[in-house]
Order: structure tokens, then sequence, then C-alpha cells
């Protein structure tokens, strides 16, 4: 059988009739046939004189000057024409015509019915009548200066002598209306097509558990091939979808340093600089979304707000608008504004206030521009306010693409509506989604294509993914607004078309012809089966017949169907049929340790991250006190925890936790609130504010004010305005409920620590710092001793010389029954009570402290001890243990058995540190916590 390229090269000879200066033009189906047959037509010496066009080149070729002065119809124009249509006069579409979505659907239509002279039908629809008065209506007036696509194919038509002798290389026409005019070329010239057209011929065909794993097999085969001397421009890996093959073939081939050739995986819209314009038009103009915005300036194409000439990092901008004055948006910016000279942080709130601001106006001026043109000048003046100068090629290369559609804009005043918010926006995504480009060079390295692009390909091998029902032929559902009467397409055809793509695909390959699919789905669902168009190849192949049934068994003595059973028996045992290489780098570590013992895997590989992770992941296992379970005693003399005072509610939180203490108190790691989440107050902030409120209401007491509930509500007003301020999130709904309680427990308060008056009790002290200077606690333990911080939140002298410590808790008091003066730390697991006792003993000695329920969930309760001698006593005992593993470096990963939400830990995994803690609980180093905590 003559190869077809061959005879292609024969019927140019015979077109030029020994003249080899005669003019000759090739018709193909696609761009990357038409560099092989220049290629081979080169080779041969026919090209001179020697045209080589696809159909759309074709016509653009002979319909340009025809139609000049015209210009070919771009379709954001035809959009935006609909979008005045719609406007203007909806008719059936009038409930969804301010849907951006009906534009483009209806545009998309009209797009295709551009392509047919006589758009028109009996009995069409209501639905399908309406879009042939919306397509007409706005097509009509853009005629004088726009040409349609049926026109330029009756222009066409009519200089068909231009192209000289014609040849028609494997013809295929994508679209309907194109047919008349590939069979007018077919009639004038020569017809040059693959002598088999019916059925496939594969050499070898293979089935994976997944797409992931079927693409990592065909980059097993292709570096088999390119190490065997096959040319990577002679390979070519053909796919059904875009989703998910189109990904993963970028993501597998890179690994695979494999250099390929094909449709970009990211398009412009998926870039940072496409991003972030469609990103600032989006934004809510009106309340600047502080998460939004900074999530735009977080992707680094625009610029941050500048203080002193250099931009503000992002730290800096969370910090400022989560910490220090929270926002979520909108009037929450004018709190910038009330940063005071004096306060550190007064010009960067200065900065970020003007940067929201002016880019708030400069967003309100392109969407309330007056007309497109003004559109087109406010969204290039934005470019160059906004975005940074490019740093890569590719960036560069973006904003210019970007900035020249924006000046496109212009165009459409006349043509469609007024500008509004929503129509930018949609004008700038139609425009910037039309640029899909290109990865590598063409002709430079291995083509990934789809099927469609395989037609006519001349290549050494062939592969042809994603050959499994469902995907090959895709499903197509019917199109309510182009129904087959009106497009001359029937669903056969659709088919048909997909049929002889995928014959082209795989016939591209002279000596190797592979094709593969999945026999299952990455996202789950039920098992997939072979394509209706392999299975004749597939029983040929076993020599047997083969159906959906029981393809697996009839193939499975096949040398030439090759079953892929998962990716780890793929990466540690090599099939010779698909290639020993490795599809990545991966691959090859993961079978060179799969050839060692697992008990000898430990530095086998010469790889430090490996090693080190193999050792951590050992260590947890086994249940080894090293440093991956938190022993960081070969290390302790950087622990400094007890070199200045040490709060006691960070010990009781390294006995409830080890792992934690080391993460927030050796670390110092902690989460940034945000508070576009915080729709409610929560547990703790409240409790700062019932705090906040006594603290006033106690320290006016002592300075002479009288009891007083007034006094009291006043106070309460006053803090919780200002934090209601100061948490823009806060429902407001759910803000009057919580307030209401806090009200009412404070009212019920009063009637308590009025009577605590009545009995004798005065309050001395509020908020009591103790720790610093001049108020030093400290506990000798042995040669050893632990200096205390901490802050009393009131302290009350009886008329008979007692002293009173209390802690304010505004829970309930649960889980504190187990303090008593027998057990004044709950068997070690609190501190605070004796340690404020201890500084209070400073005071005088006939001390007791209490912790302080108030509020209606804690009952008014107290539990609290007078702080004797044997209650420092006990503090000392429970402190020996916790002072001499702090200091040895002792941080196991023993997590609290809480139901909330812990960030850090839980980003670390709550369940894989509750594993490793389980697995320490017999270490010798850690008997001691063991024992007196449990495990």
């Amino acid at each position: 059988m003559t190869p077809v390229m061959d005879r292609l090269v024969a019927a140019v000879s015979r077109a030029k009739s020994g003249s080899p200066l005669t003019q000759v033009t090739v018709i193909v189906p696609g761009h990357g046939a038409g560099r092989d047959v220049l290629h081979h037509l080169a080779r041969t010496h026919a090209l001179a004189n020697t045209d080589v066009l696809t159909l759309p080149q074709a016509i653009a070729r002979l319909a340009g000057p025809a139609l000049a002065p015209r210009q070919a119809l771009p379709y954001p124009l035809l959009e935006a024409a609909v979008q005045r249509v719609l406007a203007e006069a909806p008719g059936v579409f009038a409930k969804v015509a301010d849907e951006p979505v009906t534009a483009r659907a209806l545009a998309s239509a009209s797009w295709e019915l551009t392509s047919i002279a006589d758009s028109s039908m009996q009995s069409p629809t209501p639905l399908v009548d309406d879009l042939l008065r919306v397509h007409r209506t706005a097509t009509e007036p853009l005629t004088s200066t726009y040409y349609l696509q049926h026109e330029a194919f009756t222009a066409a038509l009519d200089r068909l002598d231009a192209l000289g002798a014609i040849i028609v290389y494997q013809p295929v026409a994508h679209r309907g209306a194109e047919d008349a005019l590939l069979e007018e070329l077919r009639r004038r010239g020569e017809t040059v097509e693959a002598e088999a057209d019916t059925e496939i011929d594969p050499t070898q065909i293979i089935h994976t558990s997944d797409a992931d794993d079927e693409v990592r097999a065909v980059v097993r085969l292709v570096r088999k091939h390119l190490a065997a001397g096959v040319p990577g421009h002679r390979i070519g890996i053909f796919y059904g979808t875009d989703d998910p093959y189109l990904p993963l073939l970028h993501e597998h081939l890179t690994a695979g340093h494999v250099v390929y050739t094909g449709p970009a995986c990211h398009i412009l819209v998926d870039r940072p600089v496409g991003r972030a314009l469609l990103g600032l038009l989006a934004l809510d103009h009106d309340t600047m979304p502080r998460r939004d915005l900074f999530t735009l300036l977080a992707e680094g194409a625009l610029r941050r707000p500048e203080l002193d000439d250099e931009q503000i990092s992002q730290r800096r901008l969370e910090l400022l608008t989560r910490d220090v004055e929270p926002i979520v948006g909108g009037d929450d910016w004018e709190r910038l504004t009330r940063v005071g000279a004096h306060e550190k942080h007064h010009g960067l709130a200065a900065a970020v206030h003007s940067y929201v601001r002016r880019l708030q106006a400069d967003l309100r001026a392109v969407v309330d521009a007056p007309n497109w043109a003004t559109v087109a000048e406010n969204l290039n003046a934005l470019l160059d306010n906004y975005f940074r100068t490019p740093r890569t090629e590719t960036a560069a290369a973006d904003l210019a693409i970007v900035r020249a559609d924006c000046l496109g804009i212009a165009h459409m005043d006349g043509i469609a509506p007024p500008p509004t918010a929503a129509r930018v926006l949609d004008a700038v995504t139609v425009r910037l989604s039309a640029h899909r480009g290109n990865h590598g060079t063409s002709g430079g390295g291995v083509t990934i294509a789809s099927f469609a692009a395989g037609r006519g390909r001349d290549l050494d091998v062939s592969i042809v993914m994603g050959a499994a029902e469902g995907i090959v032929p895709a499903p197509r559902r019917d199109d309510p607004l182009l129904p087959p009467e009106l497009t001359g397409i029937t669903a056969r055809d659709h088919m048909e078309r997909q049929r002889l793509g995928f014959i082209g695909a795989v016939g591209a390959g002279r000596s190797e012809r592979i094709v593969t699919f999945p026999r299952g789905h990455l996202r789950g669902g039920a098992e997939k089966v072979p394509s209706r168009w392999l299975l004749p190849a597939m029983a040929q192949l076993a020599g047997q017949d083969v159906n959906v049934v029981n393809w697996q068994q009839a193939t499975q003595i096949s040398p030439q169907i090759i079953g892929v059973e998962s990716f780890d028996v793929a990466a540690q045992r090599a099939d010779a049929r698909i290639g020993v290489s490795a599809a990545s780098a991966t691959e090859w570590r993961l079978r060179e340790l799969a050839a060692v013992p697992a008990n000898r895997r430990r530095g086998a590989l010469d790889d430090p991250i490996i090693n080190l992770g193999m050792h951590m992941r050992s260590d947890r296992l086994n249940g080894r006190f090293t440093r991956f379970n938190g022993n960081l005693s070969s290390v302790r003399e950087i622990i400094t925890t007890f070199d200045e005072p040490v709060s006691p509610t960070g010990l009781e939180l390294w006995v409830r936790s080890p792992y934690r203490f080391f993460l927030e108190h050796i670390l110092r790691l902690r989460e940034l609130s945000d508070p576009d989440e915080i729709a409610q107050i929560d547990a703790l902030t409240k409790g700062n504010l019932v705090h906040a409120i006594l603290e006033r209401y106690v320290r006016d007491t002592i300075d002479g004010a009288e009891l007083n509930l007034t006094r009291l509500q006043l106070v309460a007003q006053d803090v919780l305005d200002e934090a209601h301020a100061d948490s823009p999130g806060w429902l407001e709904q759910l803000w009057a409920k919580d307030r209401g309680m806090i009200l009412r427990d404070l009212e019920e308060w009063y009637t308590h620590d009025r009577t605590d008056h009545d009995d004798g009790w005065e309050p001395t002290h509020v908020e009591q710092t103790f720790g610093g200077d001049g108020h030093e606690v400290s506990l000798t333990l042995g040669e050893n001793s632990i200096r205390f911080r901490g802050q009393v939140d009131r302290i009350d002298r009886h008329r008979g010389g007692r002293i009173r410590v209390t802690d304010y808790k505004t829970g309930g008091g649960g889980k504190y029954k187990g303090l008593t003066d027998a057990t004044p730390t709950d068997s070690g697991l609190r501190f605070q009570l004796p340690v404020y006792g201890l500084f209070a003993r400073t005071l005088g000695p006939d001390v007791e402290t209490r912790y302080w329920f108030v509020s209606s969930k804690g009952k008014f309760s107290a539990v609290g001890y007078p702080v004797t001698d044997d209650v420092i006593a006990t503090l000392v005992d429970d402190m020996n243990l916790v002072h001499r593993s702090i200091r040895a470096g002792h941080f196991p990963p023993k997590i609290e058995a809480i139901h909330w939400y812990l960030p850090v830990i839980d980003l670390l995994g709550r369940a894989g540190l509750q594993r490793a803690w389980a697995a320490l609980e017999s270490v010798e180093e850690l008997s001691d916590y063991v024992q007196k905590y449990g495990g």
C-alpha cells in the first residue's frame, strides 16, 4: 500500500505537468497536517510555487481582497450587538435578558448562523423564531463595515481560479457551511485520501486504572520511542477531551523532561495579568471587599499600596486589616483614618486608605463611563496605574495583549448598549478568553492535540488517548437554539466527524499506532468500557470476539493489548512493551526503593529530603522519641521559656498538649483572624468584653464611685458599642441577641456583687499585673526557681483583713469541679489560682482564691479555696515535672481531646499526631508525664 503522503507528492507532480513553477494549492485538514505536507514536499523537491493552506486560510485569502474594505466580523462585536438587541427588544428572552449568559448563548448561536446564507426554517419554535429575529437585528447594521462568514464562502467560491491547480488532501469540513465549498474544491481538483478510512488498525492497545495512569503510561511510551531514535516531532499524542487530558499531559510530560508542543493548558484569563484585570472589574466597587481585593494583590500582578516609595508587604497589609483595624469592606475602610498621627501604624493606614479609595474611584470611572471609547481609555489608565512592570516575557506579552484588547473595546460604540459594570466585565472577558495560546515551538517536540488535529498527519508514532465509551464518541446534547432543521447538521453528522477524527488520528502513525483508554474515572463513578470504535480492533488483536462485557477476559493473553493494573504496580515493575523508562523522577525513586526490603530503605536513596521523611515516618510509627516526635533535647539550651517570667495558663497548656505549647509558646505560631469569617461574637471575645466592662466599673468603684446598676449599664453600653464598631463582620441580629444576654448577665452579677459588698468585701485592685517591675512572684524548686507573670482580674479585702483573689470566667463551671483545698491544682491540671494566691500573699497572710463564673451559664457560682502552705507545696510538686520536662525539651505530640477547631493542629493533621502520641506512651523519658496525666 503506497503511503498517502507519497500519493500526495505524485498528485502534485501531475498537477504541475512537468512544469515545476505551475501554481498548485494543497488544501489540508489542519495546521499540523499542513506542516507535515510542507516538510514532505520540500524533501521531494515539489514545493516550488505550491501553497499549503487549511480551508479557513484559503477562504481568508480568496474572500479578503474581494470583500475589502469590509473586514471579517469579530465575535466580540457580534456579542455586543446581541446585547443591544436584548436591551432594546428582548422578546421571549425578557426575563433573562440582563443575565450575561443569555447574551453569550445567543451570540454563540448567532455566530453559527453567520455561516448560513439563508438562516430560516419552516415552523420554528418560538425560541428559535426569536433567536432568528435577534440574529437578523444584530447583524444587519454591521454588514456595511463587516462581512459575515457565508459571504466569505460565496466570495471564495467565485475566486477559486486564483488557487491554480487544486489538491484536496484528506478533506474534512469542520462546519456544515464549509461542505459546499469543500465539495467544489474536490470537483475542480484532485482528492488524496487514506486508502483505509473506515476502521482503525492499532499496533498496540493499553488500558489503565484511570486517566492519570493512562497519561503516565503514554509518557513511558514516548520516552521509549525517543530512546529508540524516533525524533520528537515524529511522535503525536491525540486525546478525546481537554478535560482531563490536556492538563495531565502538561504535568506529566514536563515531569518526564519531554519537550512538547500543543495547546496551552492555562489560557490568558488563567494567568496573573488577565486574572487580575477581570478580578478588579468583578469587585463590588461600592464596598471594595477586603478579602477579594487582597487576594488579587497577593497574586503579584498588581502594585500594592506604597509607603516611603516601597510597596507594602502582603503580611503588613493583612496584619493591619485583620488585627489593628479589622475590615470587611464598605465604610470599614474609613476606620483607617482613625489611626492617629502618634500611633505606630499611622503611615501604613493612611497609605492603604488612599490606595483603596483611589482604586475605587478609578474602577467607578471605568464602569460609569458615558461611552465605550471612554471605557477603553480608562481601562488602559487602570493598566498603567495599578499593574506592575512585567518581570517575565510571558507577563509582558500578556500585558500587551490585554492592552490591545482593551483599546479594541472603543469599537463597541454604536454597536453595543451603554456601558454598565456587568457589560464591561463581559466585554473584557470575551476578548481575553479568545486567546488560547500554544505551548512550545511548532514542530519542535512531541505534538499534543485533539483527535481532529490528527487527521492528515504524517508521523512515525501516533498515540490516541481516551478511547473509552463516553469519551469517544463524546455525548452530544441537542441545542434548542440550533436545531438540525436550521443548521443542516444532524447528530449523525456530528458522530461521523468524531469517527473520522478518531480514525485519522490513529492512522497518522506509520510504524506505531497506539490506542489507550482508562477503565475508571478520576472523580469516581462506574467502570468505563472500550469505545464502540475500538472493539473491532481489540477483537482482531485478541483473535476472538470482544464485547463490552467480556473484553478484559478475552484480551488477557494478547501481547498487543496491555493492562496497567495501577500506578504502584507500573512504577515498581516496568513493562518492556510500554517502556522500561520511568515517567518521572519520582517513579525512578519509587522503583529504586521497591528493589530494597522495607527495613533497609532508609538511606537507600541519595536524597536527604526523602531520607528525612522516611526517618520521621519510621520514628512516628515505631514509637521512637526523637526530634520528629517533639524531643528537642539536643537543642534544649536554646529553649528560653524560664529565662523570663512565665504565665501559669501557658504552663497549663503544656500539661494538656505539650506539642501545642511548643507551637504557640516556643515557635510563637498563631492564627490570624479573618474579619469576614467572624459573623458572631465568639466565647473568648465575649469573655474579654465582660472583663473589660467589669474592669472599668470596679476601677471606678475603687476610686470612690457608689455601687450603682445604672453606672454599670452605662459602662457596658460604651464597651459593647466600641466592640461592635471594631467587629464589622458581626451580623446585626446575632449581635443583638448576644448583647442582650451580656447585659442580662451583668444585671444578675450586680446583685451578687452588691451582696458581697454588704458582707464586708471591698475591691482594692483591678487587673493587677505581676511579674514586672516591683511585683516579682517566684516559686523555688530545689536548686531552680520559676518566676511568674500574670494579671489578676480583681482583689478584694474583707473588713476583717482577709484577702480574696478573683478570676472571672464567663463559661460554665463543670470542668473546674476538681478544684478544692485538697486538690488545689486539680491533680496538676490548673495552676492559675495557686499562682495568683502566691502573689496575693505578698499583700497579706490570709488569702483565698476563686474562679467566679459571672454568667447565667455558670450560675454565678464560685470555685476556690484558701491559699495555705500545703497549697503551695502541691504547686511545687506539680511544677517540678513541668519545669523539668520543658527544660529537657520534651514536647510530645499529645493533642487535647476537644471538638473545636485548632487551626495549626488541624493543618498538621490531628489524627496523625494522635497516632504518633499513642506509639510514644511507653517511652521512658515520658513515663512520669504518662503516669501523672495518662495517655
